[in-house]
């Protein structure tokens, strides 16, 4: 399950053994805007019933294509590390939030007494969520330009991977 939703998107999924490199980031960058770097993900989900056998999928995927870095960013060492930072910290996160989706949908009661509608609405109420805190993020780190703010979402986001 999934497995073609992330290969039509040339996405691969989050892996703790598996950090962002910029050769990752393979989309082309927008001439305007100061933006130096973009990342592009989705948080895949599918489910099925066999009678009340529930199954639920949810995976945080990297979509590299619509990815994008700035020669700007690579040309200085330090932009370079710290903008992959503040990007792999988003990835991180949206993995926080599938794995909090994952848990969301195991612990219903009769899922597959629900109706594709219910299943739907909750999912996309999930989705909003971690929308919301990606921004918050972003809002908070000046997207990442606040060194000390980084610093404390990176350690926040690590932590909760850990405790998953």
């Amino acid at each position: 399950m999934l497995r073609s939703d992330l290969a039509a998107d040339h996405a691969f999924p989050w892996s703790a053994g598996r950090r962002l490199a910029w050769s990752d980031f393979q989309g082309s960058p927008p001439s305007e805007g100061s933006e130096g770097a973009k990342i592009s993900y989705t948080l895949y989900s599918g489910w099925k019933c066999k009678g009340a056998a529930f199954e639920f999928r949810m995976i945080a995927g990297f979509r590299p294509r619509q990815s994008w870095v700035k020669a700007v960013v690579l040309n200085d060492s330090m932009q370079r590390r710290t903008v992959l930072g503040h990007e792999q910290t988003h990835f991180d996160l949206a993995e926080v939030h599938a794995r909090r989706m994952q848990r969301a949908f195991g612990d219903l009661a009769r899922p597959c007494a629900r109706t594709d509608a219910e299943l739907s609405a909750l999912a996309q109420r999930l989705t909003q969520e971690e929308k919301a805190e990606q921004r918050r993020y972003d809002e908070e780190t000046n997207h990442g330009l606040l060194a000390d703010q980084q610093a404390a979402w990176s350690r926040d986001v690590a932590q909760r991977l850990g405790g998953s």
